[in-house]
Order: C-alpha cells, then structure tokens, then sequence
C-alpha cells in the first residue's frame, strides 16, 4: 500500500505505539533480498500470553487505527484494548457463526475488512463498532481463505482469495465483484498487496502470482518448491516473502527465489520488512530474522499458530484462542507501552456487588482519582445462558454525579461488543455510584456472582466500561449459580 513514511499513533491513556506495515499502511520500494539462514536458539524472549475472551482458533491479526483485532472461529474479532482483549464483534458480517480466515486493513486503517467460511466477507468500523456484510459476491459460498484491501475506508479496493481457486475483486467498496482464476484453480491460500492494485498471492499448487493491475495474474515461481506455501508478505515487485510448509521463507527479489531455512515445522504467516521480521507455526514457534539470519524465540504456549503481525506489542495468534504478545517489538521500544495487559486504567474501584441471586447485575464504583473519570460506552459478557439484556426501563444505568443510561427496545445482546451510552455518566474525584445491567433475558434468569479479579476460566461474567478518552477497565465477576 502506498504511503510508507506514514506511521499512525495508537494511544491508549498516556500510552502510545507506533504502526508499522500491514498494520495500517504497507511499504512502498525494494529491500534487498539476500542469502540468510536459521542462525540459533535464543534464550529467552519476552512473550507473555495475553488473556482473551474466545477458545476458539484466531486464524489472523492486523493492526488498525484502534489498534490490534483479531478474527478467528464462529465469526469472532477480538479487539486489543487498554484494559485487555475484549470482544468487538461475533458471529461473523452475517450473524450465522461462520468461521473467519483472514483480515486486513483500509489505507487509513479505519475499517478491518474480514472474509471466512461460505462466503462470508464483512467490514468492521473501528470507530463506530458497526459491522457491514458484503457476504456471498455473487451469490458464491465457497471458503475464503484470506483478504487484501487498498485505498481508504468507505472507497477500498478489496481482494478476496477463494477455496475455488478465483480471486474476488471489488473496486468499489464491495458493492460489486469480477473474478479471475490466476492458476489451476487450487485453492488460494493467501494473499496480499503493496500497492492500490499491485501485490501477490500464493495457492495450494505451489505456485506464487503477481498482480500490478489487480485483475490479470503472471506466474512467477516459487522454483524448487517442496511443500504448501501458506502465508505471504508482499512488500514491492521485487521483495516478496512466502511462509512454506517445509520451515523455510522463500523470498522473492524480481530475478528468483531463494529459499532461508528456518525450522523443522509448517511455517503459517511471515512479515519481513527489509532485514527484520518475523514468522511462526506449528506448536507455538515463533522466530525472528535479523542481518544474521532466523533465530527462533522461547514463547510460553504450544498451540499452533496461524498468524504474527509486528509491532508495539509484536502478536501471534492460533489455536485455542491463543494470543502471545512481546512488547518492545517492531513498533518501538521497551517503554513505549501499547496498553493491552499492561494499561493503568484502573479509575474506578468497585467496592461493592450484589452477589446473592439477582435478575440484573449491580455494583457500585467508585472515583479515587484526582480527575473526573467520564464513562460514555459499555460491554457485557458472558459463557453462561444470558443472551441479552432486556427490561422496560434503560438496560443500562450508570448512577454518578452525571447520570449515564442506555436504552433499547430490543434489549442489548450479552456478546462483548462495546456500545455507547445514550448519555455519558460523569464521577466527579472522590465519589461514588451504582453501575446497574439487567435485566438478564427480560427477567427470566437469575445469577449469583462473586466479584474476580481475573476473568474464571469459564462461568464468568464481564462487564466493560468504556471512558472518553477510548481507554477502557474490565470488571469481572464469577458466576456460582444460575436459575433459569
């Protein structure tokens, strides 16, 4: 994508974190591609595993202006905030569950574009929450296994790699589709793009392909391939990086291929950027390049991984819901924060809770600051059997030196998706108030809650509050018994 000597500033508080390519914006102009090999083991690395709200397997993960979303099994994207990772949206564009492959990012990084199981294509506004379905282009329910997209949000270019072999291309935002068959007609596993309509993609017939008009393909290798080629970096036409199934990264400098031993494993995603990067897979691995070549890094997990994105933090995702994160990644250094697990948004003290069986859910906070804290936004999430919240009067009340409420006809899904307040609720320093969600299904279940101070492994119940300034803290809470 054009723009390189662009970077945008994610700021979470008084944290900030560069973006770097694939985040938001991709760069422009050749690297040189030299003969680099596996160089050793490190010692250790710094990943930690971040807390997330899905078991199911995350298949990619972009950087936005919002900063980091993840999307992976029954149509879920996770959304990395300063307070953790939370969820943004589930179900998919269409609400049907289907399983989610691949993302990425407009320009401006403003909408994350998503594609997945039977056709599913769906764009995600990062600032106003709000999903758009663009499934089925032309009535097609195949797979799709990954998504490039160009331009800025509301007028991207959007390209879609196909189990069927096509390429689903849309010029106009995704109201209309053409498609190309680039090759035999294997599946395309992935995909990516430098340019408005320039970029690469790789297929299950070891094959890799160039685009600079964004609908005719040419062959161009990869020679000597031995195994599938599963992810790409696609960063000019003459600097090209494929993750293979065989541990090496096969790299591409216009003239030919050459292939930089890695590890015994199947390598799923890659990110190079000049002589830095980074690539992961199977049971947990991740390795990092430098000038001196592959050098695998300690990580704390075993799952597999599908997915790495560099970064401030830099993050892979996989299996299970995994996501391991390091900070002082490519984005930046050691202080330069990030928020995620590390934020200090912690403004107000819950000192209390209705625990005993209840139809809606009740604490009270408090503001120990020395600021007024302004909450204009709200979560709600939970594995036990609530779907929403529903009553006659506001869902949500917020009791403060500013009332804040929200209020639906329909009742408010119990999914994690942040909506905002109707009216914000404002905590004027050193006072307190009630936060009321309820009532659980119209009334028809009651829960019995103790307060946590982590997320249970399962029964649990979350509620999120989200501040003026887009920080946001999570309030969890145990779930002991249900009565439905």
């Amino acid at each position: 994508m054009p723009g390189a000597s662009n970077q945008y500033i994610v700021m979470y508080g008084e944290e900030t974190y560069p973006l770097t390519r694939r985040t938001v914006l991709q760069t422009t102009g050749a690297a040189a591609v030299g003969v680099v090999g596996f160089s050793g083991l490190a010692a250790a690395s710094d990943w930690t595993v971040a807390d997330t709200p899905t078991g199911d397997t995350l298949h990619d993960v972009t950087y936005t202006s919002a900063g980091a979303y993840a999307v992976g099994g029954s149509g879920i994207g996770i959304e990395r905030t300063a307070n953790g990772w939370v969820t943004a949206f589930s179900g998919g564009p269409t609400g049907n569950g289907n399983n989610l492959y691949g993302s990425d990012v407009t320009d401006d990084g403003d909408v994350l574009w998503f594609v997945g199981a039977s056709g599913a294509i769906g764009a995600y506004d990062v600032s106003t929450g709000t999903v758009r379905d663009y499934s089925a282009p032309n009535d097609v329910t195949n797979n799709f296994n990954d998504v490039a997209v160009t331009g800025p949000a509301g007028d991207a270019n959007v390209y879609v790699a196909g189990d069927s072999g096509k390429v689903y291309y849309s010029f106009d935002n995704g109201e209309t589709f053409d498609s190309v068959t680039p090759g035999s007609g294997s599946s395309i596993n992935a995909i990516d793009f430098y340019d408005t309509r320039s970029g690469h993609l790789v297929d299950g017939n070891q094959s890799a392909f160039a685009t600079d008009d964004g609908t005719t393909w040419a062959k161009i290798g990869v020679e000597d391939a031995d195994g599938n080629l599963y992810g790409v970096d696609s960063d000019a036409a003459d600097d090209v990086s494929v993750a293979t199934g065989v541990g090496t990264v096969s790299r591409y400098d216009g003239a030919g291929w050459t292939p930089e031993p890695v590890g015994n494993l199947e390598l799923r995603d890659v990110e190079i950027d000049g002589t830095a990067g980074l690539t992961g897979g199977d049971s947990g691995r991740v390795f990092e390049r430098d000038a001196d070549g592959w050098t695998e890094l300690s990580t704390p997990v075993e799952e597999n991984l599908k997915a790495v994105v560099r970064g401030d933090p830099d993050i892979a995702v996989g299996a299970a819901g995994t996501v391991i994160e390091r900070t002082g990644g490519a984005g930046g250094g050691e202080d330069d924060g990030g928020g995620g697990n590390t934020g200090t948004v912690d403004r107000l003290s819950r000192t209390s809770t209705q625990t005993a069986e209840s139809t809606s859910l009740t604490f009270e906070v408090a503001n120990d600051t020395d600021g007024t804290v302004v909450v204009d936004g709200f979560a709600v999430e939970t594995d036990v059997s609530v779907d929403a919240l529903s009553r006659e009067s506001p869902e949500v009340q917020l009791a403060a030196d500013t009332d804040g409420e929200a209020a639906s006809g329909e009742g408010f899904p119990v999914d994690g998706q942040t909506r905002p307040l109707d009216s914000a609720a404002s905590y004027d320093p050193g006072t307190s108030g009630s936060a009321d969600f309820g009532a659980y299904d119209s009334g028809n279940v009651k829960l019995t809650v103790e307060p946590a101070d982590t997320r249970p492994e399962s029964d649990y119940l979350t509620v999120t509050l989200r501040f003026a300034d887009e920080t946001a803290q999570r309030f969890h809470f145990a779930v002991t018994n249900v009565n439905s």
